[in-house]
Parts: structure tokens; sequence; C-alpha cells
């Protein structure tokens, strides 16, 4: 038997622990103390560790092992979070090209200017169409060959793609222009975007930089349109006159090859009229 308080062993009828001096039993014989039996003792040992009455220090390979172990997953959470990362930022490339409409796209169109149309559309691996899938396009617009984003947009109640790129040809079927048309700016009026006042353009000189000008500008531009000898810009807004009268206002300003502008003009145009070529 083993004692209950030193858990030394002691005679089953010994009435006092001869180790350590506990009374076991009282003048009558009678048991004062639970005792316990060896076998009985390693299991309350063991449910005590199991409880965490004690601990086991761990040996160094097995706290190797757990570093291991912590490394390995921690590298597998970094593999995971870059991959993430990753991820957002193709989501972001994306967005950010997607968000400029087909602007992206009439820029590499661009690049076949003077070239034949079956030759853009080889390298490109793009299919131009003759006609429009809106109607609103076909009478509003001029053009040779057109591409046209699926999503639209509704200007005075008329449906016309979100933008369009329209593409004119010479009598050889060569590209001679790409415009690229920001129709969903006048999705919610179609006179343009508003501004507060009549912008200014006399504050741009010849010769400016095409950044300092659309910077200047302050509004996004309706269409570009590449040519061999530069691009032209047209913007489109509306203001409200001391009067009270609402003036729709055609910017153009024509650049050329280097990005420079040539000139800038500035014209007050019938509010619905959406060609500009």
């Amino acid at each position: 038997m083993e004692c209950p308080k030193c858990h030394k062993s002691i005679g089953a009828n010994d009435a006092v622990c001869k180790n350590c001096g506990l009374v076991l039993k009282d003048d009558d014989g009678k048991a004062k103390v639970a005792l316990f039996s060896p076998k009985k003792s390693s299991e309350r040992k063991k449910e005590r560790t199991e409880l965490g009455f004690f601990s086991k220090q761990k040996s160094g390979g097995e706290v190797a092992a757990d570093k291991g172990q912590l490394l390995k997953k921690l590298k597998i959470f970094g593999i995971a979070l870059g991959a993430l990362a990753l991820i957002v930022i193709i989501i972001v490339i994306i967005v950010k090209i997607m968000g400029g409409g087909g602007e992206k796209t009439a820029e590499k169109i661009a690049e076949y200017i003077n070239k034949p149309v079956t030759t853009a559309e080889d390298k490109l691996k793009m299919h131009f169409k003759e006609e429009s899938d809106f109607d609103g396009v076909n009478y509003a617009f001029g053009f040779d060959y057109i591409i046209e984003s699926e999503d639209d947009v509704k200007v005075d109640e008329i449906k016309y793609p979100e933008w369009a790129i329209t593409i004119g040809v010479d009598d050889d079927n060569e590209i001679t222009s790409v415009t690229y048309s920001n129709i969903k700016l006048l999705e919610k009026n179609h006179k343009g975007v508003k501004v507060d006042s009549k912008i200014a353009i006399d504050k741009f000189d010849e010769g400016d930089k095409l950044s300092k000008v659309l910077d200047g500008m302050g509004i996004d531009p309706y269409s570009i349109t590449y040519r061999i000898l530069g691009k032209t810009y047209v913007f489109k807004y509306y203001y409200h006159a001391d009067n009270g009268d609402s003036w729709s206002v055609i910017v153009t300003a024509v650049f050329d090859p280097d990005d420079k502008l040539e000139y800038i003009t500035s014209a007050d145009v019938f509010p619905t009229d959406m060609s500009f070529s």
C-alpha cells in the first residue's frame, strides 16, 4: 500500500506511517485516511499529468521538430499570401486597363495606321465590323470599320455602346485614322460633363505638352483620334451661364506626333450632336 501523504510503501495493517508519521487508523482500528495502491497511484499521476498538474520538458529534438513545423506553416502562409497579392495586382491592372474602356485597344490599332486592315486584324487577333450593333452609332458616327463594347448605355433614351473604336480607311483599305469614343461619358447628360463655368482655352499655348492640356481641361476627353500626323482630343462639357441658360461646348485640341499642342478651339454646339469626326 502507499501512504497518501509521502507516497511511500507501508503495510496494509500499519496504524501509523513509519516514514512520515501520518496516523492511518484510530484506536478502534478504523482507517482515518484513504490508502492508495501503487497501481492507482500511477493512474492518478497519469490523470494529473493529463490535466496539467505535471509538465514534461521537451527534448531538443522535439523542440527542433516543432520549430520546423512552425517554419513550414509560415512558409505555406507566405506563399498563399504572395499568391493572393499577385491576384490582387493582376485584378488592379485589368481594372485599370478596362477602366479606360477601349482606349488601350485604340492605341494598339493606331500602331497599324498606313497598313492594311487585314494586317491589323491578323496581328491583333481582332475582327473589325463594318456595322455597329447599335442603330444610334450607325446613324451618328461616320466610319468604315468599328469595334465596340458589349455593355451599353442610354443617352436620351437611345442605346449606345459604352465605348466605340471607329476606323477610317483609304481606297486601298489601309487604315488612315482610329477614333476612340467614350460614350459612357454622356450617360448622365448628353450635353457632356458638367463644369462650373466655361473653360478658358487661352491659357494654352502652341507647343504645350499633352499632359499640361489634359490637366488644364480638368475633364476626360470624349474622343481621341489617332492619325499619322498626330492626335486630336475632343472634350464635351456644359455649364450654366449667368442668365440661367445651359450651354454645351466642344473643345478640340490637335497635337503633333510629339504630343505638343498645334492648336485648340472651343465652340458652342447643338447638345445632342453625337458626331465629332
